[in-house]
């Protein structure tokens, strides 16, 4: 093979022992080629060769600045006229290489001025943690919530993939962080005293393998990624995706003709803000009316072959066959490989939804029922609150609250109680009511809860099978005859 791969690490605190390992790779014939995100190393194939490196830090951009092509060839120059060549860089740290023992001048000669280079380049990418730590430990607490409590995070892959990729980077930027808040503390002492500049020697093992996981489970992202938007033709994948789109398309402007260019600040922050608003109100724009525009065409189209899948349709419960609308949603995790949604609509009838999924195992299928469960609790509780809230505080009985399984009595005995307090305990009464177990059996499975007073709403589990059913009386026991043989719902 002509190109080597290698899983290091390279930043301002170690950068002469990187030099070194450089070194022992050229005379075992691998020449440094590129450095992707500092860690990975990618060599080529060269004759066995004594060299010695130089790794010299030059800031390159900050927020607002960006060293323009120009200027980088004129840095680069430089170097190559005191006798070293260009090898490659790494953000702010740039590689060269000479034949041992060939005449060359040091690139850095004074320590002083190379220190206030480092520390530079230090502060940015402590001033970018401080903002970076922060932002991901709040989504890391929403996406691990999520991952133990919501229906999607069970159903997608992508969410399991992703979601674990948050705390493993938390703890890569606190190492970097305390590393470069170390190692600019120790060498501005140096410094002060007139003593030469300490370096680390370690090994990062550590962070390595943190970063070799998360590329891993990265890849496996993008795999899956593709997988549910190809294969299994979400397009709603691919919807997703759009803000990320014109987000890189706005920084990659930003970057390229705003940062380089010769105008004042300010001028530049106004930049920074008109780019960013811009790609906001673009990404809802476009968003907002790619989804409309498909809810247009689904419309305007019969509903796709359904015979392979265990959902509902309109026409199941009807003798006369109408025109219905609907398409199949599939997605895929490593919890449920199997899982799929459908609405079926009909202007003439009504609409019914149906959510299929297929777990591992039955474990996974009760805790789903579970999240269903729990789903349709929040529901209720968002949909009665303001009701229940009028009620303590004007007196204003709600019918909604009538047909929700409350009285006037059950709320009056709820009245010298703290708002609070007593909106609560109307709450859970109503979920007591409205989310009951069929108790009957007339579904004769293994699990089988009704989710609302009206029974419209159902969850079904059959071994690692769970149905959620919307749309019809549940309790009926015509309805559920067909919907047992529809779906093929008996006890195996």
């Amino acid at each position: 093979m002509n190109f080597k791969i290698e899983n290091k690490f390279l930043d301002i605190t170690n950068y002469p022992s990187i030099e070194r390992h450089l070194e022992k790779m050229a005379s075992k014939g691998w020449l440094i080629n590129k450095i992707i995100q500092g860690n990975i190393f990618i060599y080529k194939k060269i004759s066995p060769e004594r060299l010695e490196f130089s790794i010299t830090p030059y800031e390159i951009e900050t927020l607002f600045t960006k060293k323009s092509r120009e200027e980088l060839e004129e840095f680069n120059s430089v170097c190559e006229s005191v006798g070293w060549n260009y090898a490659t860089k790494s953000y702010d740290l740039h590689v060269y290489f000479k034949k041992q023992g060939a005449e060359a001048m040091d690139i850095q000669t004074d320590e002083e001025e190379e220190f206030r280079t480092l520390e530079f380049i230090g502060k940015k990418h402590i001033r970018s943690y401080y903002v970076l730590i922060p932002f991901l430990l709040f989504f890391s607490w929403l996406g691990l919530g999520s991952l133990f409590t919501s229906i999607s995070a069970l159903k997608n892959g992508l969410i399991q993939i992703i979601v674990p990729l948050l705390p493993a980077g938390i703890i890569l930027l606190i190492i970097h962080l305390f590393n470069i808040k170390r190692f600019l503390k120790i060498n501005r002492k140096n410094i002060e005293l007139g003593k030469s500049l300490e370096f680390s020697d370690s090994k990062f093992y550590i962070t390595r393998t943190i970063f070799a996981i998360t590329s891993i489970i990265l890849f496996l992202g993008i795999i899956h990624f593709l997988y549910v938007a190809i294969f299994l033709k979400n397009k709603f994948m691919l919807i997703g995706l759009i803000p990320t789109l014109i987000g890189i398309i706005g920084a990659t402007i930003y970057r390229i003709y705003i940062k380089p260019a010769k105008m004042k600040l300010k001028h530049k922050k106004i930049g920074f803000i008109v780019i960013l608003v811009a790609s906001t109100v673009l990404s809802i724009v476009l968003f907002v009316g790619v989804i409309l525009n498909i809810a247009i065409r689904d419309d305007n189209k019969h509903s796709q072959n359904i015979d392979s899948y265990k959902v509902l349709s309109i026409n199941d419960f009807i003798s006369d066959t109408l025109e219905e609308e609907g398409e199949i949603i599939e997605l895929a995790s490593i919890l449920i490989p199997k899982s799929y949604d459908y609405y079926s609509y009909s202007r003439g009838f009504g609409s019914i939804r149906t959510e299929y999924s297929k777990a591992l195992t039955e474990e996974i299928a009760s805790n789903l029922v579970d999240r269903y469960r729990s789903q349709a609790e929040n529901k209720l509780i968002r949909r009665n609150s303001r009701r229940l809230e009028l009620y303590f505080e004007e007196g204003i009985f709600d019918d909604y609250l009538l047909r929700s399984g409350l009285t006037k009595e059950d709320l009056s005995n709820l009245e010298g109680k703290e708002l609070k307090e007593a909106i609560k305990a109307a709450n859970n009464m109503i979920n007591e009511k409205s989310i009951v177990e069929d108790i009957e059996n007339l579904w004769n499975l293994d699990e089988v809860y009704f989710l609302n007073i009206e029974k419209d709403e159902i969850v079904i589990r059959n071994g690692k099978e769970v149905f959620y059913l919307e749309g019809l009386d549940f309790s009926d026991k015509e309805i559920i005859k067909i919907i047992k043989d529809k779906l093929n719902l008996y006890k195996k």
